[in-house]
């Protein structure tokens, strides 16, 4: 009996609306991933292999041994990058360059977000609320045409433009969803924990880093994730405020409009698939822990 009202509940809640939900996904995965296999076939295809009408979505022709597999070795050689001062960055430095920006950028990012929802969620006064409510107001209007006024403020009045500091300045900033998801995560934390560790004689700063930090670090390593994948592939930062430190991004979205001899389809697929595979493989890694913990806001029952 209870069977069978299970399952009746549960095609009750399975209607219409959840089926055509449902399509929709899994539509939009099946056009990811074909995508996803045309640019890694297209990549591992030689110029005259790849063609618009003959060949252009297709494996590469002839044996598997005869598919370009030298373009990989040939755009990590030639892969530039030309810096405002005449010089070229190669792969390795904007690898460099990316993985330093993806790491510091989501470090500040995640550690402003920790640092503001865990002081709003602890102290209940007016201001928390102001903060609270701030955030959301960020999140509901759109901010447009902010980046000149930063670039004015960076260059005359900061004198910070084109450096690591001022990249540092701009993403620690705690406005957006993990905010919310840190503060619901301090406040599901019962207050008893940090009582008791105030009665045996534990400081805030203690409270804050021995106690209440290691009840939501899978919370936070899931964020910090999240952020590394998203700054792993911005290229707006390094070509609006750091050109002198070009990322791999950056690099793939100068490669798409410039001329030079890497301007055919197979070779600049190649410098997307060299910029994509890591990312999907940690994405791939830590799925079960992103969603998660996401999902279940970072506390364990």
């Amino acid at each position: 009996m209870k069977n069978n009202k299970s399952n009746s509940s549960v095609k009750k809640h399975f209607g219409v609306a959840n089926i055509i939900i449902l399509m929709c996904l899994i539509l939009f995965v099946t056009i990811e991933f074909v995508l996803f296999l045309w640019g890694l076939s297209t990549s591992l295809k030689t110029e005259i292999d790849f063609d618009w009408k003959k060949n252009m979505v297709w494996l590469p022709s002839g044996p598997i041994n005869t598919w370009g597999w030298d373009n990989f070795s040939y755009v990590f050689q030639k892969f530039a990058v030309e810096k405002p001062n005449g010089q070229n960055a190669y792969m390795l430095e904007t690898v460099f360059n990316t993985l330093l920006y993806s790491f510091s950028s989501a470090f500040m990012h995640i550690l402003s977000v920790v640092i503001v929802g865990y002081l709003v969620a602890k102290y209940d006064f007016s201001f928390s609320k102001f903060v609270y409510g701030l955030v959301l107001i960020i999140m509901t209007i759109p901010v447009i045409g902010s980046t000149p006024s930063m670039l004015v403020l960076l260059k005359k009045v900061l004198h910070i433009y084109d450096t690591w500091f001022a990249n540092f300045i701009m993403k620690f900033n705690f406005c957006g969803v993990y905010f919310m998801l840190m503060h619901a995560s301090f406040v599901r934390i019962p207050k008893d924990f940090s009582e008791a560790a105030t009665i045996d004689g534990a400081g805030e700063f203690t409270v804050f880093l021995k106690i209440m930090i290691p009840m939501v670090l899978p919370t936070i390593g899931t964020i910090f994730l999240i952020y590394f994948i998203d700054y792993w592939n911005d290229y707006n930062t390094a070509l609006m405020y750091m050109p002198s430190y070009p990322t791999l991004a950056y690099g793939v979205f100068k490669l798409s409009v410039s001329r030079d001899n890497l301007m055919n389809v197979p070779k600049r697929l190649v410098s997307c698939m060299i910029m994509a595979i890591p990312i999907l493989t940690l994405f791939i890694v830590f799925r079960n822990k992103i969603m998660g913990n996401v999902t279940a806001g970072g506390v364990k029952e």
